[in-house]
């Protein structure tokens, strides 16, 4: 224990005390636990000046407190008794060779006493010329000096302790932010999650239906009021899509996920929605691809059809008169490696040099006269973003009342179908994906929404399926387990049970069906967890008939 009985000198206050205090404060280190980054600062001091004690010293209102204590037990000492609170009263190393002659510190307890402070040289912590928060200092316990270079020493010791005392605070700080912005960034992503899945809900619905109402006896002036309203209802899918794209994007949370497809099917979709849509502007649109009809490209399918879409949406929107055409070419460099070269080039208004060099930003809305109202300002970011990902690029050629030509290139891997050989075919037809099943498929429809379960039976009625309707999880589990059934299309969020639940309790030994998970769902993350619950197949509302085929095709080439 330390005496109390002093007969000495004690420091006054700085002048600055107030803002002194307050700095110090704001620093938030005080009473915060050992760390190795100031440790080390001391056993370099201890070993430069050849001391046993050297303190990181920081004062407080009542004491002086160690953020590190190289050779001495204690954390802290009364601010009376500190070496330290005459020290930071300078701007120069605060030195006492021999406390026991220095009439300011010989009645000192920490003189008399353990730890037997002898010698004592500090230099101050200053934030600034006038901001002194407390010393880096050195002890011994006989009398001594230090040398020229061990006083140098020790100031660049003392000033990597200032900026690692700032950097610390910086690095909490950034921590707090980012820690704000990943909590924002969440609450962000979940409402970005339920805002898509009670739009998709709706547009499944709208888009289902418009293509029912599509296959009946119309006549032309009907047909194309339905063609608007479906093509209306793409465009929101879309933008749904490029905000929830562009989220991921901006989190680096986007994963390339690469398969073998075939680029034929994709066109063929795209073709039909944009010739729907260009026609309805009065305007053209051409669709040439060089690339053979049975060869296969491995890449992410999806990251692809979404830069169609938005350099073809683009060009639409901007587009009043004239041509827009996309050509597609595959650049085979050697034997199952390519690059996929793609060109939109559309007769619009064309785009300055100004507006150009601010073409890919996020949000930035570029609108020429006449052209209408501003787009979300994410299409072309999403492809620039995209293309870097997968090792493309993208450039622009335009000029004002010229239109614009967007050329991508991405590298890739190909492959033709075995046993057939390419062929060339640059006009996109439309393709039949019914599946045949060796025997009639008995299916279960299960979800709340009576237009949901009208737009699945409608899709799945020309395959003479026997299908069977409930709106609820209870019953779709019971229909399950107390019938024989093929398939199961499954809605996550249903009454009673919802689709998740039911795939869950299948035991192993059950004979099951095939699941279908039907949700509005969407999120990537969403999609992995729904897929290692049970299901075998995830099927993202609005439905896509051509998707919806391709899945029936699969399982009836297994002989389910």
């Amino acid at each position: 224990m330390l005496s109390s009985k002093l007969r000495m000198l004690i420091a006054p206050l700085p002048k600055n005390e107030a803002a002194r205090l307050s700095a110090l404060k704001g620093l938030e280190i005080l009473d915060t636990p050992e760390e190795e980054m100031f440790d080390e600062i001391t056993k370099m001091a201890s070993l430069i000046c050849d001391v046993p004690i050297s303190l990181v010293s920081l004062i407080d209102e009542t004491r002086q407190w160690f953020k590190s204590h190289h050779g001495l037990e204690d954390r802290e000492t009364p601010r009376s008794l500190a070496f330290c609170s005459h020290a930071i009263l300078g701007d120069e190393v605060f030195v006492v060779p021999n406390a026991k002659e220095d009439i300011r510190f010989k009645n000192n307890p920490l003189v008399e006493e353990a730890p037997n402070v002898i010698f004592y040289a500090g230099i101050p912590l200053a934030l600034d010329d006038e901001i002194k928060l407390g010393t880096l200092c050195v002890i011994d316990n006989k009398p001594r000096e230090l040398n020229k270079e061990q006083m140098q020493m020790l100031q660049l010791l003392a000033k990597q302790t200032i900026r690692l005392l700032q950097m610390r605070k910086a690095t909490e700080r950034l921590e707090i932010e980012k820690l704000a912005a990943e909590k924002a960034s969440a609450a962000k992503r979940d409402f970005i999650a339920a805002i898509s899945h009670d739009i998709r809900n709706p547009l499944n619905s709208l888009l289902g239906m418009s293509e029912m109402i599509r296959e009946t006896d119309l006549n032309p002036t009907v047909l194309s009021y339905v063609d608007h309203i479906r093509n209306a209802g793409e465009v929101i899918l879309h933008l749904v899509n490029d905000t929830i794209e562009i989220s991921r994007l901006e989190e680096n949370a986007s994963v390339l996920k690469n398969e073998w497809f075939e680029l034929y099917e994709c066109l063929h979709i795209l073709n039909s929605f944009f010739q729907a849509e260009t026609k309805r502007k009065k305007i053209e649109f051409k669709l040439d691809s060089g690339v053979n009809k049975n060869v296969f490209l491995h890449s992410d399918k999806r990251k692809i059809e979404k830069i169609f879409w938005n350099l073809i949406a683009n060009a639409v929107k901007f587009t009043t008169k004239g041509t827009i055409t996309c050509s597609v070419q595959l650049e085979t460099k050697t034997k199952g490696e390519g690059i996929l070269q793609i060109e939109v080039k559309d007769t619009g208004p064309g785009i300055s040099p100004e507006v150009k060099d601010r073409l890919f930003q996020k949000y930035n809305q570029f609108v020429p006269e006449g052209c209408g109202i501003p787009g979300s300002g994410l299409g072309l970011s999403i492809v620039k973003l995209s293309l870097e990902e997968m090792g493309g690029m993208v450039e622009v050629e335009s000029k004002l009342g010229e239109g614009s030509t967007f050329k991508v290139k991405i590298p890739i891997l190909w492959k033709t179908e075995e046993g057939k050989s390419g062929t060339t075919d640059s006009n996109i037809k439309p393709q039949s994906h019914l599946p045949s099943f060796s025997r009639p498929q008995r299916v279960l429809i299960a979800d709340d929404n009576d237009l949901n379960r009208k737009v699945l039976r409608s899709y799945l009625k020309p395959l003479r399926f026997e299908i069977v309707e409930t709106s609820n999880g209870t019953d779709a589990e019971k229909e399950l387990h107390e019938s024989p059934y093929d398939i199961a299309f499954l809605d996550i969020e249903m009454p009673g049970k919802n689709g998740t639940e039911i795939a869950k309790g299948f035991s192993e030994k059950s004979r099951r069906p095939v699941l279908f998970a039907c949700t509005g769902l969407c999120m990537p993350e969403e999609k992995t967890h729904i897929l290692t619950s049970g299901f075998d197949y995830f099927m993202p509302k609005p439905y896509q008939k051509e998707e919806l085929y391709l899945h029936l095709k699969e399982i009836a080439e297994k002989g389910t």
